[in-house]
Order: C-alpha cells, then sequence, then structure tokens
C-alpha cells in the first residue's frame, strides 16, 4: 500500500532582477559602508574603508548604522547610501541577520547601487537561498571566516584586508561575469561550508 504526503514546501513566484551595474574604477568614488551593529561590524568596515582610500583611491568614505541588526535600514538611510558610488554591507553570521542583511543588499542593488554584502562562511548558504527568494539570485556575497564577532580587533583588520580583493572584485567587475561567477555559488558548494558541530544526531 501507497499513501501520499502534503508536502510543506511552498512555492512562490519571483521576478529575477540584475544586479546593479558595477564601476568602472574606485578611484574618486564615495563608498557607503553599512553598519548593521553587529558586533565588529563597525571596525570591519573602517578598516575596509582606510584600505580603500589608501590603496585604491577612494576619495570618500560615509559610514551609516542601523539601529538593529534587524530589520531592514530604514528609507532615509537606505536614500543617502543610494547617492554614493557603492556600498559595503557588513555583516551576516546568524540567521535573522544574515536574512536583513541580504535584504539590504538586495534593496541597493536593486537601486542600481553596487553592492558588497558580507557574510561569514557558516551563513553563506543561508544568505545566497535569502537572495534567491528575493528575486536577486546572483547576488555577490563577501565571504569572511565565521565567527567574526568574539574575534580580537587585530583579527577584525586582518580579516578585512584578506577580504578586500573579493571587495574590489564585486565593486569593479563585469556584471555578467560576477553574475555568473555568484549565481548558485555557495549553494552547489554548501558541503564546503557545513560545520559539522552545528549539527547534532536525531
Amino acid at each position: 500500500m501507497t499513501g501520499r504526503l502534503l508536502s510543506p514546501i511552498g512555492t512562490n513566484s519571483v521576478e529575477r532582477h540584475p544586479i546593479a551595474p558595477r564601476l568602472d574604477t574606485l578611484n574618486g568614488k564615495r563608498i557607503g559602508l553599512l553598519d548593521n551593529t553587529k558586533k565588529n561590524a563597525g571596525l570591519l568596515l573602517k578598516a575596509a574603508g582606510e584600505i580603500l582610500q589608501r590603496d585604491h583611491g577612494v576619495a570618500e568614505v560615509r559610514a551609516y548604522r542601523k539601529i538593529s541588526s534587524s530589520p531592514g535600514a530604514p528609507a532615509a538611510m537606505l536614500d543617502a547610501l543610494a547617492a554614493c558610488d557603492a556600498v559595503i554591507n557588513a555583516y551576516g553570521d546568524c540567521g535573522s541577520c544574515t536574512s536583513w542583511c541580504i535584504h539590504d543588499g538586495v534593496t541597493l542593488e536593486k537601486r542600481g547601487v553596487p553592492t558588497a554584502t558580507i557574510n561569514s562562511d557558516a551563513f553563506v548558504v543561508l544568505g545566497q537561498q535569502e537572495a534567491i527568494a528575493l528575486g536577486l539570485p546572483g547576488l555577490p556575497i563577501v565571504m569572511v571566516p565565521h565567527p567574526m564577532g568574539d574575534i580580537a580587533a587585530e583579527i577584525v583588520v586582518e580579516r578585512a584586508h584578506g577580504m578586500i580583493e573579493q571587495v574590489v572584485r564585486v565593486l569593479t567587475g563585469s556584471a555578467a561575469q560576477l553574475e555568473s561567477d555568484y549565481t548558485d555559488r555557495y549553494i552547489g558548494e554548501s558541503n564546503n561550508f557545513a560545520r559539522s558541530n552545528m549539527f547534532c544526531e536525531i
């Protein structure tokens, strides 16, 4: 005898959007830094901004800090960020903060602002799934090691240096190539980002 079970997985039709056009160069540009209040996010962004000014000719960085990691950035803050040439958005390293970090990144990309959205390696798969659900499967997610919160300041600065090549490529690379590279990038390699200590036998 066979039977059928009702699948709890819903379906949702979402219009697919392209990522924003990228910059030709960072030289002389204004970069927005979106701090979602997660511990060390501000320090990571500050260090990244300083590197971009020193090594890549960025003319100005403007820092904005949300009241909380969730919900999304308020409209006035998004308007201010949209006035920048590009944005670095940090960071997602838990379920809800990753969801809203991706939400902010997708919102800015849909407004035409190239955005480097940062997630820790333990949450890039969730981040990409969220981007797909929001209609931007090619969202470029910059990956940093997990955890980000409970580490020393000097390690945060090291990680800023470690991610800067990704950030530069995400903000200035070919949009078509970036979409090709990042669509399903982490989902397709999800086993590489699974941590055995995050699971238990049932």
